[in-house]
């Protein structure tokens, strides 16, 4: 069932470094394999693939060096497929955070779906049964790859109502970023409605049942869902409306209960009769209107009929043989993430030894400048001047990326106040986010994540709609590219990515956890391309996080890189911190040569991934029950 879409003009310059289209208007197919930023129109972004080189890793080029733009390596590199804790999908595969999700994905599969219409069934979902980060009333980014070798994004983050200011919206956050001031302009119903009515083969209706179902009957509260809930209660609980869903008492929903959320049913069951226009025009769009107009809330009839998803030209560049596509501005992370791998590749990173002190090493300096980069241009692209377009295209040149100054010193750890000055506080980004990755039987692939912003978002439902809605107005900085203004998307780290060779997607990629997204992203990323793991190695492996300010490396306590690597950073001048928290949860899946599907859940939230076996290869009275996972231990 391959994706098929209608050919539209190229866009032009401008709009191809940035701006999106107006929503329900995809922009043109990208090439096969260009090493530019979208379309035709876009300034060269050089190739990002190198051949094995003789020289010591240990004399990885600075930015004085002028070494010749690297070359894919002959032979290409083969991704290692199988895995003693991967799943294995012959038709097809879905991995989330929440096993209702994953099955209500896998079942749209089973059914003749395509990866859009499973991910459309995923997201919503989610919505019911992970609620810290699945919603409806939030946002995300959406990476949607054709069989046919197309690549397209969806913005669907939320905007800023008319009448905030950046003085209300400053009093907000010091007053702790909650409640209905909070929350801005939801895009999650268009976002998914928006790939739906371009890509999607069945009703929209058919694939909001499951998450109807699991909201009337009821599901079992996960224990990831059930520690989240435990942290976001003191909050929740004096919200009438949230407390009447979420609370036993005085006390919140433990693991195990049965969770039961009849206004949210309503709500989905009146968007699939009604479609999305229900959402942001008709009955819903009424209450959510209403109650900010109650409690002081901002979004208003005409904030809601004004939101559009957008198409966005995804951000390309190559890495090693492979095209990776990521999300573009407002997206701090796909900018952060091809920063951060054209940069490896040109000081040979690859030539280290897995998990040695001058891998991380590497990776940390390299991270360390995209962060402090991505700021100066991640920022809603209808609302730049055109300066900052060029800047990102600079940015995204790798021969210019070994020009600057200070260079990576091999041996040393580059302060990060050399790198850039601070103009002000670097806020920090919320962690709870959730992502998904599916592909379906013919190779569309779809990679989504969303987000309520904080666990829970502002921590409060409209009354007689179940719609929990985020708090995503704290992610406004006080100035600059990224400061308020009506109807803006503000910037945000989810970093969804979609890796190819010719054309055949072979890595679907993203991951939660705030700033720590695009770290995560090319730590997998570099793990499967570069050391050969299979796809459950490459997500369970130990993971670090540099992001310029502040100027510490964060360690994963319970999962860290062997002794002697740490060892060797702090040599080298890194200050290390070990912290109990894990570093994102990368739920992603991996294409082998045979075109069979090798997907991971992992373990640091818990989740599922399910394969769909082809029919030939199972019992037809054994195909619906079919299903492997992956579980938190």
């Amino acid at each position: 069932m391959t994706l098929l879409r209608r050919s539209k003009p190229r866009w032009a310059l401008a709009l191809a470094l940035l701006a999106g289209c107006e929503a329900r208007t995809p922009p043109a197919p990208h090439p096969a394999a260009p090493a530019t930023l979208a379309a035709d129109a876009a300034p060269a972004v050089a190739s990002a693939s190198a051949a094995p080189q003789a020289a010591s890793a240990a004399a990885a080029p600075t930015a004085d060096a002028a070494a010749p733009e690297p070359t894919p390596p002959e032979p290409p590199i083969a991704l290692a497929s199988g895995g003693p804790r991967a799943v294995r999908g012959d038709a097809g595969l879905v991995t989330s955070v929440e096993e209702h999700a994953t099955r209500a994905g896998a079942d749209v599969l089973r059914r003749g779906g395509n990866a859009v219409d499973a991910a459309v069934a995923v997201a919503f979902a989610l919505a019911v049964t992970h609620p810290s980060a699945g919603n409806i009333g939030g946002g995300g980014f959406m990476l949607v790859r054709l069989a046919n070798g197309e690549t397209q994004a969806i913005d669907f983050r939320e905007a800023a109502p008319a009448s905030v200011t950046t003085e209300s919206n400053m009093a907000m956050v010091r007053a702790g970023a909650h409640g209905y001031a909070s929350a801005g302009v939801p895009g999650s119903v268009a976002g998914l409605a928006l790939a739906h009515e371009r890509f999607g083969t069945r009703p929209f209706a058919e694939l909001l049942a499951p998450a109807i179902s699991l909201a009337r009957k009821g599901h079992r509260l996960g224990a990831r869902q059930a520690l989240t809930l435990r942290w976001a209660w003191p909050r929740l609980k004096a919200d009438r409306a949230a407390s009447a869903i979420w609370g036993r008492g005085k006390a919140p929903v433990a693991q195990g209960e049965l969770v039961r959320q009849l206004d949210l049913a309503r709500t989905l069951e009146t968007l699939a009769a009604e479609g999305p226009r229900a959402f942001y025009e008709g009955s819903i769009a009424g209450k959510i209107a209403g109650a900010m107009r109650e409690h002081g809330g901002h979004i208003s009839e005409s904030d809601l009929r004004a939101y559009q998803a957008k198409w966005r030209a995804p951000l390309r560049f190559s890495y090693r043989g492979f095209t990776v596509d990521t999300m573009p501005p407002p997206s701090m992370g796909g900018v952060a993430l091809a920063e951060m791998m054209l940069t490896l590749e040109r000081l040979k990173a690859h030539e280290a030894p897995v998990d040695s002190g001058l891998s991380l090493h590497l990776f940390v300096e390299a991270a360390k400048r995209a962060y402090a980069d991505r700021r100066k241009v991640s920022a809603d692209p209808d609302f730049v001047a055109p300066e900052t377009a060029q800047l990102l295209a600079q940015l995204l040149d790798g021969a210019y990326l070994m020009r600057r100054r200070p260079p990576v010193d091999p041996e040393r750890a580059t302060p990060a106040g050399d790198i850039a000055a601070p103009l002000g506080p670097v806020a920090q980004e919320s962690p709870q986010t959730t992502h998904f990755s599916v592909i379906d039987a013919q190779g569309n692939a779809v990679s989504c994540t969303t987000t309520l912003s904080a666990s829970f978002g502002a921590r409060i439902v409209i009354p007689g709609t179940g719609i929990l809605l985020a708090n995503a107005m704290g992610a406004f900085s006080e100035t600059g590219i990224n400061a308020v203004a009506p109807g803006k998307r503000m910037a945000s780290s989810m970093t969804p990515t979609l890796v190819s060779r010719g054309d055949k997607v072979a890595l679907v990629l993203g991951s939660p956890g705030g700033d720590t997204i695009p770290n995560t992203v090319a730590q997998v990323l570099r793990n499967l391309v570069d050391h050969g793991m299979t796809i459950d190695e490459a997500v369970r492996h130990a993971r670090i996080h540099h992001q310029w300010m502040p100027d510490r490396v964060r360690v994963e306590r319970l999962t860290p890189p062997p002794q002697a690597a740490l060892d060797d950073l702090a040599r080298r001048g890194h200050v290390l911190v070990m912290d109990p928290m894990p570093i994102g949860d990368a739920n992603n899946l991996l294409v082998d040569a045979a075109g069979v599907a090798w997907g991971y859940a992992d373990t640091r939230e818990g989740g599922k991934a399910e394969g769909v076996s082809a029919p030939d290869k199972l019992d037809p009275a054994a195909q619906v029950d079919a299903q492997s996972s992956s579980s938190a231990r």
